[in-house]
């Protein structure tokens, strides 16, 4: 069965990401699928989080930069990339927004010096709905990816 298609919209995406505090991340590498909860924040579609240098999941991220994201009932899928400490210059939006969404986090984690943020350029969002009882998937694709 075919399923028909719908569009999601951007603000509807941001929306699912701003009041979402946790997400599920995958990775994967060298025939290794990994999946794990991450607290996030966004800027409009693009998705950030910290972690450490050395763990598995930035190997698998440097190794092959494709994601996969769960938050809500949205599907997304991205392009990760390194871009540095949590507390450096160049981050400091993501300092301010992340110790305002996850203070706990924020206050454990984000002056340890292997701590990196990673940004999730996001190129693809799928979700299922129901209309009029009928099953369809809503999409939302960036037309460079």
């Amino acid at each position: 069965m075919k399923l028909e298609t719908c569009p999601i919209s951007a603000a509807e995406i941001i929306g699912v990401l701003q009041k979402e505090k946790v997400l599920t991340l995958a990775t994967c590498a060298n025939n290794r699928v990994t999946v794990r909860p991450m607290s996030h924040i966004n800027i409009g579609l693009d998705v950030y989080f910290q972690t450490g240098y050395d763990s598995l999941k930035m190997e698998q991220i440097a190794a092959n930069p494709l994601v996969a994201l769960c938050v809500g009932d949205l599907e997304i899928e991205g392009i990760a990339t390194a871009c540095g400490h949590p507390l450096a210059e160049q981050n400091a939006f993501f300092a301010q927004a992340y110790q305002e969404k996850h203070p706990g986090s924020f206050k454990t984690y984000s002056a340890y010096e292997d701590e990196i943020v990673v940004r999730v350029k996001v190129h693809r969002v799928r979700q299922w709905r129901y209309i009029d009882g009928k099953p369809f998937v809503a999409e939302w694709e960036f037309a460079g990816a």
